[in-house]
């Protein structure tokens, strides 16, 4: 991250973001309040929306208005201060990254490794910035009642069934369960952003933990990898303000407004070299156009290091706006600070051409967070912004990479402006571009690897530097009602659709009192929110959906363009070898071997659907008439964690032949069920926490199609 401060001693002032409505319980008008699931679709979109907008496709190559000067020689690696340059290569004229340097066997660019900042030693580690929970998450079964359905869906958006129009009443923040905490706790420590759609759809930067085998603090920093976040958030909206405009990171996000923070094991040798790690990444399915990585990594080898496209042009279809792009903090660094910077290199800061330049992907105006005196020319910095505190703010006079209002003629309205990169939301709670282009590759997924059968987070000393700027967020759970109803609902986004399910979302609209959905040409329910999942839907059909805008005047606005989709067929594990999603008819998540982890007793947990290898599975055929589920990441099987009783968690083992690797799996509705041999009790979700997920259990089976003892099993791809 250059000179960029690992470890700044300086607090901001706290900054309010603009949360939607979806952040907290946003509850129906004319049904109960409900709730909606916040997942992943790692498929292409497969809903058509009438009329769409033309959507951007990357640039063959990326466009400069002089050709920048080659790279000579690779410097001399300096491992005291993370100048690592191992896995780099020079980029010949004529390579897409003349200029700076290849990585990685998909042959992205980098501008390299960037230096620290003074009196930072990267091998001393970054103390947590917040304090972990302090209890760790219990295994154990116990013959204990089902949760109730409201039990698992307490803290999302708004789920409406179909077949009804009724709502399932969400549960209130205190029965989530004592290891969570609420929403308000999270706003109280910084760490929310801004809640846009559903939280997954789209362009997204991925927060991700990356550590070796054996080495995961997941538990403990959990929270500070969500405040570093948050705070980089904070930099690139203050930064947006300084130019009379809003901008906010569009992350990967859960339902109480933090972000999500995949949990991400591979090996320890690829955290050696930036481009190992990449490719390590990219085999596991990290590697989603619509996707920048924002890595915490559990090594001290760089400060941080990232991607860089080097695209000038400055249309949409700038290199800068599409994935995958990985940008990596290393754990002596880890700030939100240093994530602003390696991601400002991931959405196209700085180009050669910028007025002030370093011509290694920095500039030299200081003060900048982009700016310090790189190699290979370590060019003279000038001060042309005499507040040292801008130095964790972007743009130093807003001429060379971002500026939400550049003047006609100025450079940035003639090459690339990161303030208008599709990744980041604007003043209005939209994309500058408004149609991101997903187009993700099947793989895995990651959540919190343990070391042992439970891990049990270490207390966490108080955080002794701050590392960037902090931040009051506060979710808005409804419309304001002011101001005339609209002539026209609002556009409706589609997403997360299941042969059973779908997630659907559209922008807020100002003086709206109520959100009406006209599903098949009928009212469904009225609604306060603007994310909803509708469940009771059956598979291989077609559905249309329009929003009406109920207003603070009593009127009605005329529908909104018209969603149609069709739902997939109902597929289960009929091909062996075939890796499959699993996913819940009740919460939308999916089931997910926790951390990505390849260890014998790592616990089943469900989590956002993401769609990566943790998240799929192969069923083997174990006799007379049982299945054995394999993890595709690990290439071992579910397993019980011990004896058949209600409340039983599930972890892998090595694969055997013992019956409790082996399950019936019967149709179950437009779902399956999946139950234990040598029992009559089926997999779950509970409402027991662990560690960024919620258990899957061993359950009595309730009535039939109980939507949380229901899966849909679907191709990964």
């Amino acid at each position: 991250m250059g000179r960029r401060k690992a470890t700044s001693h300086r607090r901001r002032n706290s900054r309010t973001l603009f949360i939607t409505v979806t952040s907290v319980a946003a509850g129906l008008v004319a049904s109960a309040v409900g709730f909606g699931v916040v997942a992943d679709a790692l498929m292409p979109p497969p809903a058509t929306v009438a009329a769409q907008d033309a959507v951007p496709t990357p640039a063959a190559g990326p466009q400069h208005k002089e050709a920048p000067t080659p790279i000579t020689r690779i410097p001399d690696s300096d491992p005291s201060k993370g100048m690592v340059y191992s896995g780099l290569t020079v980029a010949a004229g004529g390579d897409r990254c003349v200029g700076v340097f290849k990585v990685s066997e998909a042959g992205l660019c980098t501008h390299g490794p960037d230096s620290p900042p003074k009196g930072v030693d990267i091998h001393k580690n970054t103390e947590p910035a917040v304090a972990a929970a302090d209890k760790a998450p219990v295994l154990q079964g116990s013959d204990t009642q089902e949760p109730a359905a409201a039990d698992l869906v307490k803290d999302v958006p708004v789920v409406v069934d179909a077949q009804s129009g009724t709502a399932l009443a969400a549960a209130s923040p205190a029965a989530a369960g004592a290891a969570q905490a609420p929403a308000e706790a999270a706003a109280a420590a910084g760490s929310t952003v801004v809640c846009d759609g559903d939280g997954s759809t789209g362009n997204r930067v991925q927060v991700m933990y990356v550590h070796g085998p054996g080495q995961d603090r997941f538990a403990q920093y959990l929270p500070s990898f969500q405040k570093w976040a948050a705070d980089t958030d904070v930099i690139y909206n203050a930064s947006a303000q300084e130019t009379g405009g809003v901008r906010h990171v569009r992350y990967v996000t859960q339902p109480d407004c933090t972000v999500s923070v995949l949990n991400v094991e591979v090996p320890a040798a690829a955290l050696q070299e930036f481009g190992a790690m990449n490719d390590a990444l990219a085999k596991q399915g990290y590697q989603r156009k619509d996707r920048k990585y924002m890595v915490f990594a559990d090594a001290q080898v760089y400060c941080g290091i990232g991607t860089f496209a080097g695209d000038e042009r400055p249309t949409q279809n700038n290199l800068s706006n599409f994935g995958p792009s990985y940008g990596r903090t290393d754990s002596g660094c880890w700030s939100g600070s240093t994530a602003a910077h390696e991601l400002g290199h991931n959405l196209g800061a700085v180009n050669n051409s910028a007025p002030n330049s370093s011509k290694g992907g920095h500039c030299v105006d200081e003060w900048d967070i982009m700016c310090y005196s790189d190699t290979p020319y370590y060019p003279q910095m000038q001060i042309h912004c005499p507040d040292r505190s801008h130095d964790d703010r972007l743009d130093c006079n807003h001429d060379d990479y971002y500026n939400t209002a550049p003047k006609a003629g100025s450079y940035l309205t003639t090459h690339w402006n990161v303030a208008d990169n599709q990744f980041l939301i604007n003043g209005n709670g939209s994309n500058p571009n408004p149609n991101p282009t997903p187009t993700p590759t099947p793989t895995p997924t990651p959540k919190p690897t343990p070391t042992g059968s439970t891990p049990t987070p270490t207390p966490t000393p108080t955080n002794s530097a701050s590392p960037s700027p902090t931040q009051s967020a506060t979710p808005t759970p409804s419309p304001t009602a002011t101001g005339s109803t609209p002539t026209t609902g609002p556009d409706v986004t589609v997403g997360q659709l299941t042969p059973n399910s779908v997630v659907v979302s559209w922008k807020q609209t100002a003086g709206a009192t109520g959100y009406e959905l006209i599903f098949n040409g009928r009212s469904l329910a009225t609604v306060r929110a603007t994310v909803v999942r509708i469940v009771g839907l059956q598979p291989d059909n077609q559905y249309k959906l329009a929003i009406v805008v109920h207003g603070a005047d009593g009127k009605a606005s005329k529908p909104g363009r018209t969603a149609t989709f069709k739902t997939p067929a109902s597929a289960g594990p009929t091909k062996p070898g075939t890796p499959y999603l699993m996913t819940n008819t009740l919460t939308g998540q999916a089931a997910d071997m926790w951390g990505g982890s390849t260890r014998d007793g790592a616990v089943l947990i469900g989590y956002q659907r993401t769609g990566y290898a943790n998240q799929q599975w192969q069923f083997e055929d174990a006799g007379d008439g049982y299945l054995r589920i394999k993890s595709v990441r690990s290439g071992k099987c579910l397993q019980i964690g011990g004896e058949p009783v209600r409340g039983q968690y599930v972890m892998q083992q090595t694969c055997g032949t013992a019956d409790s690797q082996q399950w019936k799996v019967s149709a179950d509705g437009s779902g399956y069920r999946l139950t234990a041999k040598g029992s009559s009790l089926v997999l779950g979700s509970s409402n027991r926490w662990y560690y960024g997920g919620w258990l899957l259990e061993l359950q009595q089976p309730g009535t039939t199609n109980a939507g949380y003892q229901n899966w849909t099993i679907q191709p990964a791809s």
